[in-house]
């Protein structure tokens, strides 16, 4: 196993930037979510599907390294994964499936009280 280059690369630094400054706009329109419009709702529903799938590529960037032998990379997909287990879920990328299969949910809701 090598020390941690992956959380030391720019790139991945630019996508956690990426993903922490689309969480944090997103959480700033949940308040008002309830004054939105159906059309607005299923904006903010693909804005939390389009933050998933950065989530889910970073994840899936973070298992290589992990596989390539990066320490810090294996210790950071161990403690995501023992989290995603106490919800009951096997890993990380099952519980973002679960996430998007709610949201798909919650757009069919929306179109269906059109």
């Amino acid at each position: 196993m090598t020390d941690s280059s992956f959380f030391k690369s720019e790139q991945v630094q630019e996508n956690l930037n990426d993903i922490f400054n689309t969480y944090h706009a997103i959480a700033a329109a949940t308040s008002e979510l309830p004054k939105l419009d159906t059309e607005g709702k299923i904006a903010h529903i693909d804005k939390c599907k389009g933050l998933i799938d950065k989530q889910k590529t970073f994840y899936m960037r973070l298992c290589l390294a992990s596989t390539a032998g990066d320490l810090e990379a294996a210790d950071m997909k161990t403690r995501i994964n023992a989290l995603s287990q106490a919800f009951g879920y096997t890993d990380l990328a099952a519980c973002m499936d679960a996430m998007i299969v709610t949201l798909d949910k919650a757009a069919e809701k929306e179109l269906d009280s059109l």
